[in-house]
C-alpha cells in the first residue's frame, strides 16, 4: 500500500490539516479548497460507470490487460508492424502527414495510437494462439473470398470541381496528371492515386462506389464521403487464386473478424489472463478482472431417483400398524 494511504488512514477528521501531505500529491484546487490523490482515488474506486463497473475498476482493468498482454506477447509483435499498421490506418486519412495532424486537432498524440495498435495486435496474437481455425473454417472463408482490387482515386473539395475532373476524363486527359494536379490525398499521389481496395478498409461510400466499376471504368458522379468528393477509377480487378495460394490471405481475414467478435476476444484474452495470476489487493477494486476470469459453469447430472421412491400417481400404503 502507498505511503500517503497509511497516512491517510492514520488521520482524524480533526487532524486533517495537519495530515495533508499523507493524503498524497494535490492534483488541483480552487477557492473551495484542494482535491489530493486520496480522495481521488477513493471517488475513482468508489464512481459507476455506464458498464457497471467503477472507474477504478475500469482503469485498473486496463493496465492490468495491457501489462499481462505485453509480458505474453512482446516477442511476437514488431516495431515494424506496429509502425506498418500505423500506415495503413494513416491511408485512409490521406497519408501519415494528415493523420498526424488530424489527431493533434483532436488532442491525441501518435505514440498513444501506436500503443493502442500494439495492444490490439497482442489481442490478435491472443486469438492466433488460443482460438482452433479448422479447414471447414478456411474452406468457407475462401469461397467468400473476395480478391482486392487495385483502384485510383482523386480526392477534392469542391463538388463541381469534381465533376470538372470527370468531364476532363471523358474527354481523354490522363488520369495520373490530374491526380498530381489536383488531388489533395498526399499519401497516395506519388502513386498516381493507386491503392488496394480492401474489403471494410475504406468509408462505405468510396467502396460501394468502387466495388460497382468494372476495370477501366471511372465515376460518372462525385463520390462525396466525410473526407471531400472522390473520382474512382478500377486500375485492375483482382483474380482468385487456389486455396493453398490464398491462404495465409484467408487466415488473415478471418483473424479479423474474430477481432471484430467480442466473444471470441474475450474467450481468447481469459486463456490469457487465467494464467498471469492475477491478485488484486484492493477489495473494492476485485471486480476488475471478474469478466475475464469466470469458469464457464458445468452442468451437474441430475440425481437419479432412488428405487423406493413413489411414482407421482401411486398411492402410498396405509400404515396398519395399531397405535399404542
Amino acid at each position: 500500500m502507498k505511503k500517503w494511504l497509511v497516512g491517510a488512514m492514520a488521520c482524524s477528521g480533526l487532524l486533517l490539516a495537519s495530515c495533508a501531505n499523507s493524503e498524497g500529491e494535490e492534483v488541483a484546487s480552487t477557492e473551495a479548497g484542494r482535491v489530493r490523490e486520496s480522495e481521488l482515488y477513493e471517488r475513482m474506486k468508489n464512481e459507476p460507470t455506464q458498464g457497471g463497473m467503477t472507474y477504478g475498476e475500469q482503469m485498473l482493468q486496463q493496465i492490468l490487460l495491457e501489462d499481462i498482454l505485453e509480458n505474453e506477447f512482446a516477442e511476437d509483435v514488431s516495431d515494424e508492424e506496429v509502425e506498418a499498421e500505423f500506415e495503413d490506418e494513416a491511408e485512409q486519412y490521406g497519408g501519415v502527414e494528415a493523420f498526424e495532424e488530424m489527431l493533434a486537432q483532436q488532442g491525441m498524440s501518435v505514440d498513444d495510437v501506436k500503443e493502442n495498435i500494439r495492444t490490439s495486435l497482442y489481442v490478435e496474437e491472443a486469438i492466433v494462439q488460443h482460438t482452433d481455425l479448422t479447414e471447414e473454417d478456411i474452406q468457407a472463408a475462401y469461397d467468400e473470398y473476395v480478391v482486392n482490387s487495385t483502384v485510383a482515386h482523386i480526392l477534392v473539395e469542391d463538388e463541381e470541381l469534381a465533376q470538372d475532373i470527370i468531364d476532363q476524363l471523358n474527354d481523354g486527359a490522363d488520369f495520373g496528371e490530374l491526380v498530381a494536379e489536383y488531388s489533395t490525398d498526399t499519401g497516395t499521389v506519388e502513386a498516381g492515386g493507386e491503392l488496394a481496395l480492401e474489403p471494410g478498409r475504406f468509408v462505405p461510400e468510396f467502396e460501394e462506389a468502387a466495388f460497382e466499376l468494372e476495370e477501366g471504368e471511372i465515376t460518372q458522379e462525385p463520390v462525396e464521403s466525410q473526407f471531400g468528393y472522390h473520382i474512382i477509377k478500377m486500375v485492375e480487378e483482382g483474380e482468385k487464386g487456389t486455396l493453398e495460394e490464398e491462404r495465409e490471405n484467408i487466415e488473415t481475414m478471418i483473424i479479423e473478424g474474430f477481432m471484430q467478435d467480442q466473444a471470441v476476444v474475450q474467450q481468447a484474452v481469459s486463456e490469457v489472463v487465467k494464467d498471469a495470476n492475477v491478485q488484486i489487493a484492493d477489495d473494492e477494486l476485485s471486480g476488475a478482472m471478474q469478466q475475464f476470469m469466470q469458469m464457464p459453469e458445468v452442468e451437474e447430472p441430475a440425481e437419479e431417483a432412488p428405487d423406493t421412491a413413489i411414482e407421482e400417481d401411486e398411492e402410498p400404503e396405509e400404515d396398519t400398524t395399531d397405535e399404542e
